[in-house]
């Protein structure tokens, strides 16, 4: 009888906040992960119940709704460098950049596909030990909301480009995001952005050149870019990403002249103004944002 053929575990990558850990290899920049630290994500969370009191009566109704509960698991990865010391220093201060995010966008490839958190933050205290000379072992405590609690994300993309006439043409988009087309709006540019749920949210805004500058106001809020943008670049405006605008990847945020992010709030239908300085052909704005959220 042939011997069955044992074979190796397949690879699971993890990437926080943009950082990737490989579980199978240490990569050429010392970070990588230990299989045994993502054991606790694959265990079920825990679950809770919406149910009310019966008056009078000993017991409850019937559940309206069972919610997953947040859920929470230890990251633990190690890093190498020149020394022990070196290597713990760049750990901590990785994670204090972290530490105050409100997304620290956490992902996970196994079983052949990408896996999410939604909203996934550092929550508790970081801890850091020495394996060796040169590698220390870290443990990060991540706390992630009920995925359950959000409705999928909705992106819209609007092509803005000159019109023979003058001005822009963003033509009406069937959804939350109404923008105006000659004829139908005073002021080309305008969106609105709607939150059904009960609790607050803030939009991404990402914006591909080629323009010379731009603002996107809302109710005297403004996040304003003083610097141009070629064909093909894509800037993203975000107060999650490490600052609060990305161009290509490098951090850009000191050509924000003005960052007033303000939320959506539960319930609420906010009204906001894009308005780029020479747009030209395949200047786009993208907005994304989760299609409801609840406590």
């Amino acid at each position: 009888m042939a011997e069955l053929e044992v074979n190796e575990p397949a690879p699971v990558i993890v990437e926080i906040a943009g950082r990737r850990f490989m579980s199978h290899d240490r990569d050429p920049a010392g970070w990588w992960i230990q299989r045994e630290g993502l054991t606790e994500w694959w265990d079920s969370p825990e679950t809770r119940f919406e149910d009310t009191p019966i008056p009078g009566q000993h017991g409850s109704f019937d559940p309206d709704d069972v919610l997953i509960a947040a859920r929470t698991f230890p990251f633990i990865g190690r890093h190498r460098a020149v020394t022990f010391e070196w290597a713990d220093r760049e750990v901590r201060t990785w994670a204090a950049g972290l530490a105050a995010r409100r997304d620290v966008e956490v992902r996970v490839y196994a079983a052949g596909r990408w896996l999410h958190l939604r909203w996934a933050k550092i929550r508790g205290r970081v801890r850091v030990r020495e394996v060796n000379s040169r590698i220390c072992e870290f443990q990060l405590p991540i706390w992630a909301a009920d995925p359950r609690k959000y409705a999928d994300d909705v992106t819209t993309v609007v092509n803005a480009t000159v019109v023979p006439a003058g001005g822009l043409t963003l033509p009406v988009v069937d959804g939350a995001l109404a923008f105006g087309a000659p004829g139908t709006a005073s002021f080309p540019g305008v969106f609105q952005v709607e939150n059904p749920g009960t609790a607050d949210f803030f939009p991404t805004f990402t914006v591909r050149g080629p323009v010379t500058d731009f603002t996107i106001t809302s109710e005297g809020r403004a996040i304003e870019y003083a610097a141009p943008l070629a064909a093909g670049q894509e800037l993203v405006l975000s107060p999650y990403l490490g600052g609060r605008a990305v161009l290509d990847g490098v951090d850009v945020s000191h050509n924000l002249t003005q960052a007033s992010w303000v939320p959506v709030d539960g319930g609420q239908t906010r009204g906001y103004f894009f308005n780029a300085t020479d747009p030209g052909l395949g200047a786009q704005l993208e907005v994304t944002y989760p299609n409801g959220a609840w406590w």
